[in-house]
């Protein structure tokens, strides 16, 4: 086979994977870069900086960090800066109690029993599509308890066992969602 042609065949096969490609939208990241970023966000929530907050913890969300999730779930929750949804922001919730973190746990089963079975059905479906995009399996996401040296209390550390997250856009709004 002839030089031009070995060319011409590589071509057309770099030509057939690049949209491949370019449609994963991986992102790379420094982890102590995610972690800086996650203790800000978390900082300027408590601070009331909602706006900043958000900025800083959707991102994350999105690349299935618990401790943004969580947080993102109350700014939906309470229509901190974004538009109050329950629907959403039970989603957040329930996708971040992946964690096993029993608080949020409690906290989520607690909120759901309140909600009505129309609601309970919407928040399920809610819940699995974002376990399928920001979960941790979906994401490389793990999870370990540890305590602190001088302290009882457990503390749960998730991280990604990569660097690369699939971006998937944010639901801003309940419109967003498709729910059949």
């Amino acid at each position: 086979m002839s030089i031009i042609i070995q060319k011409l065949l590589l071509l057309i096969v770099l030509i057939t994977l690049l949209p491949a490609c370019q449609s994963n939208r991986a992102i790379i990241k420094d982890i102590d870069a995610i972690h800086k970023q996650e203790k800000k966000g978390i900082k300027l929530y408590h601070q009331k900086a909602y706006p900043e907050a958000f900025e800083a913890l959707s991102e994350l969300a999105t690349w299935g960090y618990k401790d943004a999730q969580y947080y993102l779930a109350f700014m939906f929750l309470k229509g901190q800066y974004v538009e109050q949804s329950t629907i959403i922001g039970m989603g957040w919730l329930g996708v971040a109690a992946e964690s096993g973190i029993e608080e949020w746990v409690n906290f989520y089963d607690a909120l759901y029993v309140k909600a009505t079975p129309q609601m309970q059905h919407k928040i399920d479906k809610v819940v699995a599509h974002y376990k399928r995009k920001f979960g941790l399996k979906a994401q490389f996401v793990t999870c370990r308890n540890s305590t602190s040296v001088g302290s009882n209390k457990v503390a749960t550390k998730c991280t990604k066992e990569d660097k690369i997250s699939k971006v998937y856009p944010l639901d801003l709004n309940e419109a967003q969602l498709s729910l059949e």
